[in-house]
C-alpha cells in the first residue's frame, strides 16, 4: 500500500478585502495565495503488484497566506491566535500549552473578477515578521489553515469557492 498527495491548486487571487469572524480586517497588498492539497491512500493487492487498484481520498487541506496591510492592534489581536484579547490597549502572549488554536470564519472578497473563498473554520497558525513594504506600510503576513466544521453538510465541511463578490 502506498500513499501520497497532490497539490490541486496554488493560486494568487490578488488583492482582497478580508473578513475574519465577522470582523472587517481591511485590504491586502501583494495578493492572497491559496494552496489546496488532497492526500491520497493507494490500495494495492498482491495480484497486481505495485499497480494501484484504487486511490482513496484521506483529506483535502487548505492553507491561505494573507498579507494584511491595514495594521492595527485590533487586527493583530484577531490574527495572532496566541494573543490574549482580554485587554483593549495591548496584545499579550503566553496561553497555556495545549490550548486549541483560535478558529473563525474567514472570507476572502477579491477586488478584481477572481472567485471568492470562504473557509468555515480557519486558524492563523503562523505570522511572518511584521515587515514594512517600500511605501513604509506595515504588512502582517498571516498563514491560515482550514479545519473541519462538523456542523456543516457532508462534502461541505472545510471551504467553498464562489463567484466574485465585488
Amino acid at each position: 500500500m502506498g500513499s501520497g498527495n497532490s497539490v490541486t491548486e496554488i493560486r494568487n487571487i490578488g488583492t482582497c478585502r478580508i473578513n475574519l469572524g465577522g470582523r472587517d480586517m481591511g485590504f491586502t497588498q501583494g495578493g492572497v495565495t491559496v494552496k489546496i492539497t488532497t492526500d491520497w491512500h493507494s490500495v494495492v493487492v498482491d495480484k497486481y503488484g505495485t499497480v494501484p487498484l484504487d486511490d482513496i481520498d484521506t483529506g483535502t487541506n487548505i492553507e491561505v497566506t494573507i498579507p494584511l496591510v491595514q495594521a492595527s492592534l485590533d487586527n493583530y489581536k484577531s490574527a495572532f491566535s496566541t494573543g490574549s484579547n482580554t485587554l483593549t490597549d495591548r496584545l499579550t502572549f503566553g496561553r497555556q500549552v495545549g490550548t486549541s488554536i483560535t478558529k473563525a470564519r474567514l472570507v476572502l472578497d477579491p477586488i478584481n473578477e477572481s472567485d471568492g473563498l470562504v473557509v468555515y473554520q480557519a486558524g492563523c497558525f503562523d505570522v511572518d515578521e511584521l515587515g514594512f513594504n517600500n511605501e513604509g506600510e506595515r504588512i502582517l503576513n498571516c498563514h491560515f489553515k482550514g479545519y473541519i466544521d462538523d456542523d456543516r453538510a457532508a462534502g461541505d465541511k472545510v471551504f467553498r469557492i464562489f463567484g466574485g463578490m465585488s
